[in-house]
């Protein structure tokens, strides 16, 4: 356990990374055998691990007593250089990344069609045997070097375990428990978030095996409607609902399956549902919440048990959107407005205690760090706004327009 009390945090982004060929402006006509076509190719980093950190490293270079971390696992070759100096130009720092000198880096082909949305070809190489004892000696580096200058770790963002055979299950949860008690103190609880992706429907019995045993050790979870789907545990056929925006936008059989993720002890669930934005639902068990009210400085352990909100998603007026990492943004945005960056902010925003951030302004902070990933001229840094402006934004109730329903499909 960590005894550094030093000021400002960091946020460790952890699990999947491959190196993407991303395939911009590819036709979608003809067969399957058909010659498509597309207008450019680009390597970017992929993956959680990699979407993550470097999404949250962008927007918080301006603030230089916060730390994003990579725990990741690479082999000596040019995908895992490539990586590492995607991570660098970033801002995140590489010193807790496994190299593996008999490892072969993931490399992932993402065609990204014209009208926005993508394909996945992948082979996850390394990711496939990377094992928990592996993340736990990583995460032990955190204050293995340098501990004097290392702040206190504020979250641990976790992705993709159906994608990550050494880390599911019982494995997971173990996993997850032994991170929170190496980089929580006495005062502070570390976040713990997992991120989900390549949950296969085929196969329920074992998408639902990999994850279930571990939500009782999650703090937030992000998922999408399909993935809802087959992982729910619920036997009830609908959920009771008190929230007139939530019953409009959810389905009964959807909010069932979140009041399933919440019964096996996840603490708040982040929907993804595409072009209509996102659904935040805080547990109705206010044992669960109570287990950060030693965390003080966590956002989260002031939100009221039982909150459901409708978070929409905001307009790019521009035709030129790539909403490749559009999940992995809104995962990162809303574990570190969650986690105690979130209280911080709110000090420096609003001292006197007036303006809180609360699930909404939570998932408003999140949906606005996907619209600018989503943004193919601030994706990538250039003209990105800041975390700290963004929160103004949602303090001031200065947001953009948000996609109507005629947008919606």
């Amino acid at each position: 356990m960590s005894n550094n009390n030093m000021p400002g945090g960091s946020i460790i982004c952890a699990g999947l990374s491959c190196l993407d060929l991303q395939l911009k402006g590819c036709t979608q006509s003809g067969s399957d055998e058909a010659i498509k076509r597309y207008d450019e190719a680009i390597h970017c980093a992929g993956g959680s691990a990699s979407m993550t950190a470097t999404t949250l490293a962008l927007l918080m270079k301006e603030q230089q007593n916060e730390q994003v971390h990579v725990i990741t696992k690479i082999g000596p070759d040019f995908a895992g250089n490539t990586l590492l100096e995607f991570y660098r130009k970033a801002g995140a720092s590489t010193r807790l990344v496994l190299l593996d000198e008999a490892a072969r880096t993931s490399m992932a082909v993402l065609p990204i069609f014209q009208n926005g949305k993508r394909a996945c070809f992948v082979n996850l190489a390394c990711n496939d045997g990377f094992t928990t004892d592996e993340m736990l000696q990583q995460v032990d580096q955190y204050f293995a070097k340098d501990s004097d200058s290392s702040p206190q770790p504020q979250a641990f963002l976790f992705g993709y375990p159906h994608l990550m055979p050494k880390m599911q299950g019982s494995a997971l949860k173990s996993m997850l428990r032994s991170v929170r008690e190496k980089l929580s103190t006495n005062d502070s609880t570390v976040l713990i978030a997992v991120d989900l992706n390549g949950v296969d429907g085929s196969d329920p019995i074992k998408a639902k095996t990999a994850l279930i045993p571990a939500l009782s050790e999650i703090d937030v979870l992000h998922l999408n409607e399909d993935e809802a789907m087959v992982l729910s545990s619920s036997t009830t056929s609908s959920a009771a609902v008190n929230n007139d925006d939530a019953s409009n936008i959810m389905s009964p059989e959807l909010l069932s399956q979140i009041s399933s993720f919440h019964e096996n002890g996840c603490a708040v669930v982040l929907l993804s549902l595409g072009s209509k934005g996102a659904f935040v639902s805080v547990t109705p068990d206010s044992k669960r919440l109570q287990q950060f009210s030693s965390s003080v400085r966590m956002a989260m352990s002031q939100w009221d048990a039982g909150t459901q909100v409708h978070i929409p998603a905001f307009k790019i007026d521009h035709g030129d959107v790539n909403t490749n990492g559009a999940g992995d943004a809104l995962f990162a945005g809303f574990s570190l407005a969650a986690s105690s960056w979130g209280t911080a902010m709110e000090d420096r925003l609003c001292g006197n205690g007036e303006w809180k951030i609360c699930p909404s302004a939570a998932g408003s902070f999140a949906s606005l760090v996907a619209w600018q990933r989503c943004d193919a001229k601030t994706r990538d840094g250039d003209g990105m706004r800041s975390a700290q402006t963004l929160l103004e934004m949602i303090r001031d109730q200065k947001l953009p327009a948000t996609l109507s329903s005629s947008s919606i499909n």
